[in-house]
């Protein structure tokens, strides 16, 4: 019985530590400034 928990631990564990990664990567996208593309002159005809 305390394997079955120990394994049902390290598999929540996992799912937090993902969740965490997740949410980290999340922030930082919606923090950080999204780039503008460059605009180019036209060119002369």
């Amino acid at each position: 019985m305390s394997n079955v928990l120990g394994v049902i631990a390290f598999i929540v564990f996992i799912l937090c530590v993902i969740a965490v990664a997740a949410g980290i990567t999340w922030a930082v996208v919606k923090i950080s400034p999204s780039r503008k593309p460059k605009e180019e002159p036209p060119a002369p005809a």
